[in-house]
């Protein structure tokens, strides 16, 4: 960036197109809902958006005001579900190593039943991962660390978390970030000051280096979270029969002509 002559002592900043940034930018900090934000970009069918730079993400969310100063992300680890955890804990690394702070909560598994029936079966529920959240905001705030706090989710929850920004905080701007092609939470609405969503082209803009050095050596992008190539359809042609479906003594010619 260039600088333009000094005003009054101080010494504005110029970008390279002209336009004037403020002498002092906002702290802004983006706390993300990690699974809500996994299963909105899975809802897409695009995989590859998965391996995503969050610091990125949270640079293209903010205004030429204000300055990211920081993401958290929250998340959990099921060790039930092994490739799926792999998968996490190579993307936690790879986090980590742009400096965005990641807080881990974890699954319990218990027994559940239909009360109607009496059919039993195992569920998980994760746990501290909303608490982490509302704590890093609270901590945050208490520090005086943040002057425009972004919160990703679509958890009804975490309206205290806005509420008691929006109450204790009155000076903290409450931005809530609706994940990609999902609408905003109401609850949350009704104490945030602001609102914003995270485009389809943001997550193509911001993702991650295929390759990523960490401190315990390099990281690359789980085979799960690659494009999916589909293969193409086969040709129709005279060799192929046509296929027959049988269903007692009816019999069903299907025609792909």
């Amino acid at each position: 960036m260039a600088r333009s002559g000094s005003r009054g002592g101080q010494t504005p900043v110029v970008r390279r197109d002209g336009f004037r940034l403020p002498i002092f930018r906002k702290r802004a900090r983006l706390y993300i809902d990690g699974f809500n934000l996994h299963h909105a970009i899975l809802d897409l069918n695009r995989r590859e958006l998965l391996w995503l730079d969050l610091m990125a993400l949270g640079r293209a969310l903010v205004p030429p005001g204000e300055r990211m100063a920081g993401v958290t992300w929250v998340s959990a680890h099921r060790p039930q579900r092994r490739d799926r955890m792999e998968a996490l804990l190579a993307y936690e690394e790879a986090l980590r190593a742009r400096d965005v702070r990641c807080l881990m909560g974890h699954f319990v598994v218990h027994s559940d039943h239909c009360h109607a029936c009496g059919h039993q079966w195992m569920d998980a529920a994760e746990k501290q991962s909303d608490v982490n959240l509302a704590l890093a905001v609270a901590a945050d705030a208490a520090a005086n660390k943040v002057d425009a706090a972004y919160i990703l989710t679509t958890d009804g929850d975490h309206a205290a978390t806005t509420r008691f920004l929006h109450e204790g905080y009155p000076h903290i701007r409450v931005v809530s970030v609706a994940p990609p092609a999902r609408g905003h939470n109401r609850q949350l609405l009704e104490w945030a000051d602001a609102r914003t969503e995270v485009e389809v082209a943001m997550l193509e803009r911001c993702g991650l280096p295929e390759r990523i050095l960490t401190r315990s050596g390099y990281v690359e992008r789980p085979r799960a979270w690659s494009a999916r190539e589909e293969a193409p359809p086969s040709p129709p042609g005279p060799e192929s029969p046509t296929p027959e479906i049988r269903r007692g003594n009816l019999r069903l010619v299907v025609s792909n002509s």
